[in-house]
């Protein structure tokens, strides 16, 4: 009897022994770390230097250098085998967007042509817009108050007016009249149709804010929300500018000027750009889908310079190409991720999250069965908060789901151990930032994300965005910690949790 019980406890131990090391091996295998293996700085460079050169132009939506980048991406998609992600028949997901481009402004006073950045820049209503022989009027600062007005005894209806920023001295009126929305506002409700505006220091601002208003403006083709709100033409001049084309000076008068402007607004013209989507199919769970962005487009130029965008997003997009290669080795080598994985660089991000609002109205995979959005923008560079490269902000990965910051908590301790820096994914952060990127998008449909990012530098936005100040080992830390974050995603038995609305 002893002797049977015994046997029979050897037996139950060796069984419990075997199942132990056959689940230490299983998991072992399905770690991912061979092909986590095949993320590599020199790969890397190798894309970098090519999407972030001269020839890629800076890579702006809808201008023949996004094109080219596109074309570079779906041709690797292609190399390396993912299946084409527009509904199996293509790479490319196109969409048309509305271009509004300030640098076709034509504006002649008195028969003299203003420049472009050097006399004037735009901003405003992006209507087109005709003016032929259109008369202005000098209306002082263009304030008016309970009991004071400059525009007290003017007409200015059907006309165009003269005004200085700011406010006129030893006057009291309520409202924030540094506003120019508020002048603008102003000045269409006695009657103008367009407004020019001497800024004191402008030369200053131009150089501030020159990507914004030198390089066209986008939306989505008839979005058309912005286009019904129809403001007034707005030109900021110097006070150079002023005294030539009008001569008007810091103690002119108010009234009817005697130049009369030719005014020209053709500005808008129907474009198309592209998302580019590459595609792995899961195993068993292949409905439910992964999906890991970075918006490949950038800036163009900027005063004729080119804007190569090398972190902005330059960075994004190689990290995705290296992921995108990394899983289809390991679904070649038969070790594919349960879910589905969609592989999505987008386009339109720097006019306003164009490509991935596109994608989420138009998606090709169902959002219901989209567990989440890794984002990956701006990872190459180290920014003035940190003394070494071994970190990462971490942007909404518990906004949505616990489980996913869980998930992404535990890869880091595994496998990497950045320092996780969750400082702008605060409620109160002024730079807001969880808005600023592609994953928002995905957020606004209830769909978990996490947005990865190493913050601005002085580069930022600028001509000096180029490959030779990027940090390869920063990226690929991060890349790493993309991929294991979504290899636990794409192979766990449950869908991430859904946090309750409060």
């Amino acid at each position: 009897m002893n002797k049977n019980i015994l046997f029979l406890c050897y037996i139950s131990l060796q069984l419990i022994s075997c199942n132990g090391v056959k689940k230490t091996t299983k998991s072992k295998k399905n770690s991912g770390d061979e092909f986590a293996k095949t993320i590599t700085q020199k790969d890397l460079k190798t894309h970098l230097s090519i999407l972030a050169s001269d020839e890629y132009e800076g890579r702006e939506t809808a201008m023949p250098g996004q094109k080219k980048a596109a074309k570079y991406i779906a041709n690797y998609f292609e190399k390396i085998g993912l299946q084409k992600g527009y509904y199996d028949t293509s790479y490319f997901q196109n969409f048309p967007v509305d271009v509004k481009d300030p640098t076709k402004i034509a504006i002649t006073v008195g028969g003299k042509k203003m420049t472009f950045l050097n006399d004037f820049f735009y901003m405003g209503s992006f209507v087109d817009t005709s003016y032929t022989d259109l008369e202005v009027v000098y209306v002082n600062y263009g304030v008016i108050g309970e009991n004071y007005s400059d525009y007290a005894g003017l007409n200015v209806k059907g006309k165009a007016v003269l005004l200085k920023e700011g406010m006129p001295k030893g006057v009291e009126v309520k409202g924030d009249w540094d506003n120019w929305r508020k002048k603008l506002k102003v000045a269409k409700d006695n009657g103008a149709v367009a407004v020019f505006t001497i800024n004191q220091h402008f030369d200053e601002r131009v150089n501030r804010i020159r990507s914004f208003i030198a390089n066209p403006r986008m939306q989505l083709h008839n979005k058309g929300q912005k286009d019904k709100i129809k403001t007034l033409p707005n030109i900021f001049i110097s006070p150079e500018t002023a005294q030539n084309f009008f001569n008007v000076s810091v103690d002119s008068k108010k009234g009817q000027l005697t130049p009369k402007i030719q005014l020209l607004l053709e500005i808008n013209q129907v474009l198309s750009s592209s998302n580019v989507l590459g595609y792995i199919e899961g195993t068993d769970k292949k409905e439910e889908l992964v999906v890991i962005t970075a918006h490949y487009d950038h800036l163009g130029y900027d005063a004729g310079e080119i804007c190569n965008g090398a972190d902005d997003d330059g960075s994004g997009t190689v990290a995705v190409l290296e992921l995108a290669q990394a899983f289809i080795k390991a679904k070649k080598a038969g070790k594919g991720t349960r879910r589905s994985i969609l592989f999505m660089t987008v386009s339109g991000e720097e006019k306003g999250l164009l490509g991935s609002e596109y994608y989420t109205e138009n998606p090709v995979y169902k959002l219901k069965n989209t567990i989440c959005d890794l984002n990956i923008d701006m990872i190459g560079r180290i920014d003035d908060q940190h003394l070494t490269n071994n970190y990462v902000y971490l942007i909404g990965a518990d906004k949505i789901s616990s489980d996913l910051h869980d998930i992404s908590e535990k890869a880091n301790t595994e496998k990497i151990q950045l320092e996780l820096d969750y400082t702008f994914n605060r409620e109160d952060d002024p730079n807001r930032f969880y808005y600023r990127s592609d994953h928002y998008n995905f957020a606004e449909k209830g769909i978990p994300v996490i947005f990865y990012f190493s913050g601005t530098h002085e580069d930022y936005h600028k001509p000096t965005d180029d490959v030779e100040k990027i940090d390869f080992e920063k990226i690929e830390k991060t890349t790493k910690l993309v991929f294991y974050t979504a290899w636990k995603i794409a192979n766990r038995e449950s869908r991430l949790n859904i946090n309750e609305v409060k």
